[in-house]
């Protein structure tokens, strides 16, 4: 049974705006984080047209680069996309490679935007993928990005009324 507080509507587990339909939890993408010692522009540059550079650059020894696929807005799987990443990585020069093999950090981010419903998600992975990121020295990290409520709340309108 839900219960009226003001605007909100609270239930047993969760709350929403009166009248909004809960966004639904769900698989956005993957980045690949890399954290290393060197400039990271060549390697970046290396992964070639299908990695879409999110940022490059850092200074004295901490240099960041986060990319994703190119294809990875068409709603490809989190395995998929994991695996053309470590295809890419593999593909590369011995040069960039060897960049990747002495990064401080390989990170396969796997991002979830957590909306209000259902109660519970679950994203598995394949074991071939998880042996994957193995192979390549990479680690699996995964972030769950709060709800924003923000976006669901519609605009407050307020009605004029004229004195006389």
């Amino acid at each position: 049974m839900a219960v009226v507080r003001g605007s909100w509507v609270v239930g047993v587990t969760k709350r929403t705006q009166a009248g909004l339909e809960p966004a639904p939890t769900r698989y956005a993408n993957v980045d690949l984080d890399v954290y290393a010692d060197v400039p990271l522009d060549g390697f970046v540059r290396a992964l070639g047209e299908e990695a879409l550079v999110l940022y490059v650059g850092g200074t004295r020894r901490k240099y960041e680069a986060h990319v994703e696929l190119a294809s990875s807005r068409m709603a490809i799987s989190a395995d998929d996309t994991i695996v053309e990443l470590i295809r890419l990585i593999r593909g590369l020069p011995r040069v960039h490679r060897q960049t990747w093999n002495s990064a401080r950090r390989r990170e396969f981010n796997l991002g979830i935007e957590a909306g209000l419903e259902p109660h519970s998600f679950e994203l598995s992975l394949q074991p071939r993928t998880l042996k994957a990121i193995a192979d390549v020295r990479g680690v699996l990290v995964i972030t769950v990005y709060a709800p924003d409520l923000r976006k669901a709340v519609p605009p407050v309108t307020r009605s004029r009324t004229r004195s006389r």
